[in-house]
């Protein structure tokens, strides 16, 4: 009886095993790697849409802060009709005015203001 006759088909299904084993993990490990691939692709994309929200948020505050300038918001009140106010004058809780009340001057039709 030769020696390596009996364990030659024994040793069949564990090299199968092995070989299959060795492909189900290279499978497994290239299907991690293209996830972990598209994960970083929309992880680039996410930053370019964070950076370009980013740069339409300041753009949009530099418009606004250029509108709440004192000039432009001034002559836009003006545009609206609006006038300076002069000095404030107080009502107290008890009733009394503290300060001098004064009319606020009229704008005639074609005068820009003060």
């Amino acid at each position: 009886m030769p020696a390596g006759g009996p364990s030659a088909p024994a040793r069949t299904p564990f090299v199968l095993l092995v070989v299959l084993l060795l492909g189900s993990g290279l499978l497994a490990l290239l299907l991690l790697n293209a996830a972990v691939n598209q994960g970083s692709f929309e992880l680039d994309e996410l930053e370019k849409q964070a950076e370009e929200l980013a740069e339409e948020e300041q753009a949009l505050q530099q418009e606004l802060d250029s509108h709440s300038a004192p000039g432009p918001l001034s002559e836009r009140a003006r545009e609206l009709g609006m006038v300076p106010g002069g000095n404030p004058v107080f009502i107290l809780p008890d009733g009394t005015v503290r300060g001098v009340p004064e009319p606020a001057p009229e704008i005639e039709a074609g005068e820009e203001g003060p």
